[in-house]
C-alpha cells in the first residue's frame, strides 16, 4: 500500500543573478509517496534526501549554466556551485529538487508535490506537480542523475597515463540499498555417505 508523507526542508544558499551575488533562505515543502514497503530502502531514501540536501547542496551558490566562466571562478574560489539551464529563480530550483530528489530516490519514494519559498523571493509560494511536467529540467543533465552531483562543471585536470576511481558518495554515506535477497530455492548440499561391499577377489 502506497503511504502519503509529507517533509519540509529549510536550507540557505546563494543564487547569482544580473550580475550580483545575494543570500537566499529557502522553505521547501515535500508531498512523497512510498513505492515500496521496505521499511530499510524507505529509511535509506529519507537519508539520501537529508545528505543531499544539508551535506552537498547546503551553501551553493545557483548560477545558470551558460555564465560558464563565473561557475568555474566561483568553484575554483571554492565555493559549492550549482548550475541550472535557466536563471535562479525559485521556480527552477523547485523543479530542478523535485526532478533530482526523485532521481536519488530511485523509484523507492516519489516527490509528488514541491511547494518552495524564499526570503528574495518575497515569501511567495510556488506549488510544483509532478504532473505538470519537468519544463526545461525534462533535458539530459545530472538532474536525472542518482549522485549527489548538482553540477556540470568539470574544472579537475587529471594527469596523463592516471585513472582516478571515484567511489560512489552513497557508498561513503553508508547510503547504498541493501543486496536484494536471493529467494530461488537452494540445492541441498548434504553430503551422503553410501557404504558399498567390499569386492574381496
Amino acid at each position: 500500500m502506497n503511504i502519503r508523507l509529507q517533509h519540509d526542508l529549510e536550507f540557505i544558499g546563494g543564487i547569482y543573478f544580473e550580475d550580483t551575488l545575494q543570500l537566499n533562505y529557502y522553505s521547501v515543502v515535500l508531498q512523497v509517496v512510498t513505492k515500496t514497503s521496505n521499511s530499510v530502502e524507505i529509511n535509506i531514501a529519507w537519508d539520501r534526501l537529508k545528505a543531499f540536501v544539508y551535506g552537498e547542496l547546503i551553501n551553493t551558490v545557483f548560477i545558470n549554466q551558460a555564465q560558464q566562466e563565473q561557475a568555474e571562478m566561483f568553484s575554483m574560489l571554492g565555493v559549492n556551485v550549482t548550475t541550472l539551464p535557466e536563471d535562479p529563480v525559485d521556480q527552477i530550483i523547485g523543479q530542478m529538487l523535485m526532478c533530482k530528489i526523485n532521481a536519488i530516490f530511485e523509484g523507492r519514494l516519489q516527490v509528488t508535490q514541491l511547494d518552495i519559498s524564499s526570503s528574495l523571493g518575497d515569501d511567495v509560494w510556488f506549488l510544483l506537480e509532478d504532473e505538470e511536467g519537468l519544463g526545461v529540467f525534462e533535458q539530459p543533465g545530472w538532474w536525472h542523475e542518482p549522485t549527489v552531483k548538482h553540477s556540470n562543471l568539470n574544472i579537475e585536470k587529471s594527469c596523463d597515463n592516471v585513472v582516478k576511481v571515484l567511489p560512489s558518495a552513497w557508498v561513503e554515506y553508508g547510503l547504498t540499498w541493501p543486496d536484494p535477497v536471493d529467494k530461488t530455492p537452494k540445492k541441498s548440499q548434504t553430503v551422503v555417505y553410501a557404504k558399498f561391499p567390499k569386492n574381496e577377489n
